[in-house]
């Protein structure tokens, strides 16, 4: 898979510096209590107004297939309103991956996307241009998968938007299957709104797992924030190979604190909701760590197929606080927050 270009280049501008550790466990001191993170609401979130569905059209995938459609929808929004507030996928087998953004309009109807990098490369393109992640999803999930945000909580979505699908079906079953997914969002009254949510994507990239062998990445990143960053909703992203996505708090009285402790790599859904928020004081920061237990008998890397990759898709507070994280080995970790959709600047 490319790399997310534009966000690479992006972060190496609004780097700060921080650097590779091996990751950090504990209760943490003092007495603030530990967040916690629960499933998030299955439903649509409250106070909803309006919204907008896609329904991609069905493609027949081939034993062992691996696919990489890309399509452009009109966003068709109901109601007044321009932030979401939740959202959910359903799908039956065959959807490895979707990743779901909003962009200006380019075009009219449904269409194909230009070539613009493929899955994790567009993206970062789409943000930097006033778009909105809009949807990520479990690896392999199937049935419904809920992203809803605690009330009076949601993300906003320009003026004159299109939605851009980049999907990653994968067969890995022995007959055909069709894959059609469904999404639809949900806009909440904005007079009902208390905190405005951005988007966030930590990346560890350029890793090579050893032929049988284990690996674990980890990187340490400083929030270099006005405000406190308030973490509400997070999904790691890994493939069949991860063990391990784990997360804990650096600085404060919960230096070392573990927030997330996820086996990586789940089909029956990873998504986490923390309310109260996980709070990120400027200053203090977080590590995040990948680790994977390679069965092949050949180097392992960051890709598609059986390749791998360590990522973590969420939401927080306030926008401007909303830290995104690139990171490599010996490279430290680069932060970005993106601008914020056209229409909210």
């Amino acid at each position: 898979m490319k790399r997310w270009a534009a966000f690479g280049v992006a972060a190496a501008l609004f780097g700060l510096g921080c650097g590779e550790s091996s990751g950090a466990d504990g209760a943490g001191g003092g007495g603030v209590d530990a967040p916690v993170g629960t499933k998030p609401k299955q439903g649509p979130p409250a106070h909803v107004v309006g919204g907008f569905t896609v329904q991609l059209d069905p493609i027949v995938v081939q034993p062992g297939e691996e696919l990489f459609p890309c399509l452009i929808y009109p966003l068709n929004l109901t109601g007044p309103s321009r932030v979401v507030g939740g959202g959910s996928v359903t799908v039956g087998k065959g959807m490895h991956h979707g990743n779901i953004t909003s962009r200006p309009k380019t075009g009219e109807g449904v269409r194909p996307c230009p070539d613009d990098g493929g899955l994790i490369g567009g993206e970062g393109s789409d943000i930097l241009a006033g778009g909105a992640v809009l949807f990520g999803s479990t690896t392999q999930v199937e049935g419904t998968e809920w992203r809803t945000f605690p009330e009076g909580m949601g993300f906003p979505i320009g003026d004159d938007s299109e939605v851009v699908l980049r999907m990653h079906y994968l067969n890995v079953t022995s007959e055909p299957i069709e894959v059609a997914p469904k999404y639809e969002w949900y806009t909440i009254d904005e007079s009902k709104l208390t905190q405005l949510l951005g988007p966030l994507i930590w990346r560890y990239g350029a890793f090579e797992i050893p032929p049988n062998g284990e690996l674990t990445v980890s990187t340490d990143c400083t929030v270099g924030a006005a405000e406190p960053m308030h973490i509400v909703d997070m999904m790691p992203h890994m493939h069949k190979l991860g063990t391990s996505f784990k997360t804990s708090l650096i600085g404060g009285e919960l230096d070392g604190t573990v927030i997330l402790d996820s086996p990586g790599y789940n089909p029956d859904g990873l998504i986490t909701s923390f309310d109260p928020a996980v709070v990120v004081q400027p200053g203090d920061g977080f590590s995040f760590s990948c680790t994977w237990k390679n069965t092949f008998d050949k180097t392992i890397v960051e890709g598609v197929g059986d390749n791998e990759m360590c990522m973590m898709f969420g939401y927080a507070y306030p926008y401007e606080s909303a830290f995104s994280a690139f990171a490599a080995p010996g490279g430290g970790c680069a932060m970005l927050v993106p601008p914020k959709p056209k229409g909210w600047e």
